[in-house]
């Protein structure tokens, strides 16, 4: 796997692994026959049932069902004598010498080996294995500087954080569930990843891709004789007189900008042709004319962009939500027709309007991002679309209530008016905690647990709630309850194949991605 596949897929490991590796299912013990012929048994298998002694803490009333759904966690001894460590005798020799397997699928007495049960006491397989897979996300994120107050910067203190992160990956975890696995990039990941950053400050991805992109004028003249020469000797010949012509082309530029223009050079997009895409009706335009019709140019063909003025300044990047206009084209749509939808069918309550009021409803929302890590903010756009590119869109995001307190919602509309009142503001179906499962790893590493939040027993969708723009902290990437999800549904149950009713709604659980990268340094900064 290549650093940027990494970079884009270990995020959303955790979640995709949760919930599908675990131990085996236990088999029924009578089958089932045709034509008096004994077949394998069908149906879904009942999974082992969590031990009650052997997870610590307690939950709530509320989620009871959960902490009995989950998986039983195995309660194992001390099996030492019945698992040897494969140290065998060798004749001829003074030292026995292992018979290591080596990198080989763990079995079934991986759980009871002493190494599992130093590294992962009281923990079954399958924590395990996600654990593994959260540490890979963690050191990740260490790595290319996700979600920090200061991207650009690595101190002492955080190279050696990411040393003892990747000794628990590839020592603690890898080995203990693999073996001994001889690869050379986990090596280097383990015992030079420190030294690899302290001498060079960075870790950039080690491809070839703009080196190979620099090569690119060469291969185009390879490839052109290539198929007009029969011989080695004519390629050499013609390439060697194609990168001639070039560099002399060179040398006769430098020479005629030394000499003071004495020459008249025709613009960068050609004679006739102004810098900003309109033809001036002549020929033998210079570019001095080219660059004062650019610096004479209206301001709206020429967009600014922070930094990159014409003259060298700038407006200033916005820093609050309230600096952003929020123009474009909406809908009208009355609340009468909104309410048709089933699950809005209380936003006339939210937004305290009658049937025959109307808003203006539009798909897409600006707001200055606040990250909580303390890094600078940023603008995002927040989306809710029936459709966006084939498929519905509906941003979660992170936001204040009137009280000032922390809330997770899904953004259901997004409205610019209410009635004659100019507003950027959206309607929220809310989210809430829910408790987290005894032992849960995601949970452990800083994702929060997350179940909708209904008005009363007798709603059959999540609340609304009218949020305004600048009460918007930021987008959320909210992940599916995989394990909760297969452990009621089964391993092939997701959400879109799942049953879409109420008792699932009150049932759905959901994990926010701790390890999305918000905010990182760059994988090559410019020199």
């Amino acid at each position: 796997m290549t650093g940027r596949s990494w970079r884009h897929f270990s995020v959303f490991w955790p979640f995709m692994v949760s919930g599908l590796v675990g131990p085996a299912v236990e088999v029924e013990p009578s089958l089932g026959a045709v034509d008096d012929i004994s077949v394998a048994p069908t149906g879904r298998l009942a999974r082992r049932r969590r031990s009650a002694a052997s997870t610590p803490g307690a939950s709530s009333s509320e989620d009871d069902d959960d902490a009995a759904s989950a998986s039983s966690r195995s309660s194992v001894g001390d099996v030492a004598g019945a698992w040897h460590d494969g140290c065998q005798a060798a004749s001829g020799d003074d030292i026995a010498a292992p018979d290591e397997g080596g990198s080989a699928l763990p079995n079934e007495q991986l759980a009871h080996s002493s190494d599992f049960q130093d590294y992962f006491p009281n923990m079954p397989v399958h924590d395990a294995y996600l654990e593994t897979f959260c540490q890979a996300a963690r050191l990740g994120g260490m790595l290319f500087g996700d979600n920090v107050a200061d991207a650009t910067a690595i101190t002492e203190e955080t190279v050696k954080d990411m040393e003892e992160a990747a000794m628990e990956l590839g020592v603690d975890s890898i080995q203990t569930l693999y073996g001994h696995v001889n690869t050379t990039k986990l090596h280097r990941l383990v015992m030079h990843l420190g030294d690899e950053l302290r001498a060079r400050g960075n870790l950039w991805e080690g491809d070839t891709s703009v080196n190979e992109k620099l090569h690119g004028s060469c291969k185009r003249m390879y490839k052109r004789s290539n198929k007009r020469g029969p011989g080695v000797a004519l390629q050499m010949m013609r390439c060697e007189e194609t990168q001639s012509a070039v560099i002399r082309e060179l040398c006769d530029a430098d020479e005629d900008v030394s000499g003071g223009g004495g020459r008249t050079h025709s613009a960068p997009n050609g004679p006739g042709i102004l810098s900003d895409g309109a033809s001036d009706g002549s020929e033998g335009e210079g570019t001095e004319g080219g660059l004062r019709s650019s610096r004479n140019a209206p301001s709206s063909s020429f967009p600014m962009v922070s930094g990159l003025g014409t003259g060298g300044s700038s407006s200033r990047p916005p820093t609050t939500t309230a600096q952003l206009s929020f123009k474009g084209r909406g809908q009208r749509v009355s609340i009468r027709e909104l309410c048709r939808i089933s699950a809005l069918a209380s936003v006339g309550t939210a937004l305290r309007m009658g049937d025959q009021d109307w808003v203006t409803q539009h798909r897409t929302m600006r707001i200055v991002a606040r990250f909580e890590w303390g890094a600078p903010p940023v603008v995002q756009h927040l989306r809710a679309a029936d459709s966006f590119f084939g498929k519905p869109c509906f941003s979660f995001v992170r936001y204040e209530d009137s009280a000032g307190h922390l809330r997770w919602g899904r953004m259901r509309i997004i409205l610019r008016s209410l009635g004659d009142n100019r507003r950027s503001c959206a309607i929220v179906q809310r989210l809430r905690r829910a408790t987290a499962r005894p032992g849960c790893v995601l949970t452990r590493y800083g994702c929060v647990r997350l179940a909708w939040d209904f008005d009363d027993g007798h709603s059959s969708h999540p609340a609304l709630e009218l949020v305004d723009a600048g009460r918007v902290l930021r987008a959320e990437d909210v992940q599916v309850d995989w394990y909760d999800l297969s452990d009621r549904l089964g391993l092939r149950a997701t959400p879109s194949n799942k049953q879409n009713s109420a008792a699932e709604r009150r049932a759905s659980r959901f994990f926010t991605n701790v390890f999305y990268p918000w905010t990182s340094r760059e994988q090559q900064p410019g020199l």
